[in-house]
């Protein structure tokens, strides 16, 4: 699990807290111990394959060959180049490659066809378990045309830049996709259902449009037959979160689950419901989902994590309280920033400068310079999990009340 890494300027006890925090987040998503924890119940009494894509595809295969001992075959496992570049399998039959993302390209359509020819090779009496992450929807295209990917990359990145949810890119990355919404899981047409096992590391928000499961990675195995099961999600982070504040006597004030909305009116509501808070410092309110950006045709560099933190920090910035604004990109990458999330405190906004560098770069979307200036940004590197973002705001006691 990496370490998290806070700017110098960045006060002993708030960097102390933030770390604690993220600590606690992200072994509650670690997706090697969550993926054993359910695999201890199964019963795997054939030679099984393993057929891995995302974020955290290396981790997962780990704990599934761990499991499965004599009867692993065979495992091909797609994930980023920062990830493969950091681990290697030791075992030969494993076969690691790379797939591009946010946006797909040449390296994810020639990784995606040895995985599919992988699956069907797959003998009839053999089972096989496919583990899919954070990152799927990009890294697994079996688009075959250079047109039509040209299309899906065109599509994606003006969906993303009008700040589109999850649900909206998979739906149109499934038009134009056929290895997407049970495309997959065709090329395993030689087995039967009772032979495929699906588990999944959850990185979309429920909304009731279509079943979670089917949104995940654009739901490449996708049907109404098979059982998929998810191993962690953003509920896992969050809950994970609010018993860190539990065991650090922070009063829970309110919890948003399912936060989609742009970052910036997130941010905001969030710090606007700390103020509204009766409650006794400390407390916090928390926030968990996958808020959006809309960019446009700006080119600034931030994410969404920084841009809540900024907005949330903006709104608590007349505060008559000290106060704390902690993001969490879970995967480690906050959009194009390179950092993870962003600490943000009423002593870093002490100066009136602060609060309108923080404004006017929310408006540009380009909150990476200011947070760095200020000393607020958080840096964990790949995590090698995505389970989508966490954030929140704590109120402490005034000295006087200490």
């Amino acid at each position: 699990m990496p370490d998290a890494r806070f700017h110098p300027s960045l006060d002993l006890q708030s960097a102390s807290f933030a770390g604690r925090l993220i600590d606690r987040v992200l072994a509650a998503v670690d997706p090697g111990r969550t993926l054993r924890a359910r695999l201890d119940s199964v019963r795997h009494n054939h030679p099984t394959h393993i057929l891995a894509v995302g974020k955290a595809s290396v981790a997962m295969t780990h704990a599934a060959i761990e499991h499965l001992g004599p009867r692993f075959v065979r495992a091909t496992v797609i994930t980023s180049d920062e990830i493969t570049a950091r681990n290697q399998f030791k075992n030969k039959f494993v076969e690691l490659l790379v797939g591009d993302h946010p946006l797909p390209a040449q390296r994810s359509l020639e990784s995606t066809h040895k995985l599919i020819e992988h699956a069907r090779s797959i003998p009839k009496d053999h089972h096989v378990m496919v583990l899919i992450s954070g990152g799927t929807s990009a890294m697994l295209c079996g688009i075959e045309s250079a047109e039509a990917l040209e299309q899906l990359v065109a599509q994606t990145d003006q969906l993303m830049r009008a700040g589109a949810s999850i649900h909206e890119l998979n739906a149109m990355r499934s038009k134009l996709d056929p290895i997407k919404l049970g495309g997959l899981a065709k090329h395993l047409g030689q087995l039967k259902n009772e032979q495929i096992r699906v588990y999944l590391l959850g990185d979309v928000i429920e909304s009731g449009e279509a079943p979670v499961e089917s949104v995940i990675g654009s739901g490449p195995m996708w049907t109404s037959e098979l059982e998929h099961t998810i191993i962690a999600d953003n509920h896992t982070a969050l809950d994970a979160m609010c018993a860190l504040l539990a065991s650090e006597g922070i009063g829970l004030s309110h919890i948003k689950r399912r936060a989609t909305g742009f970052a910036s009116d997130e941010g905001a509501q969030l710090a606007q419901a700390l103020l509204a808070s009766g409650d006794q410092a400390p407390c916090a309110v928390c926030l968990g989902g996958e808020p959006t950006v809309r960019v446009g045709a700006r080119s600034g560099i931030g994410g969404p994590m920084l841009e809540l933190a900024a907005s949330a920090a903006v709104e608590l910035s007349g505060a008559d309280f000290p106060w704390t604004v902690i993001s969490l990109a879970t995967d480690g990458v906050d959009g194009p920033s390179g950092v993870g999330g962003a600490v943000l405190t009423h002593d870093i906004l002490s100066d009136p400068d602060a609060s309108g560098q923080l404004k006017s770069a929310i408006e540009r979307h380009d909150t990476l310079g200011i947070c760095d200036q200020l000393g607020a940004t958080i840096r964990t590197g790949h995590t090698g999990t995505n389970v989508n973002d966490l954030a929140l705001v704590i109120r402490w006691p005034c000295k006087s009340q200490v």
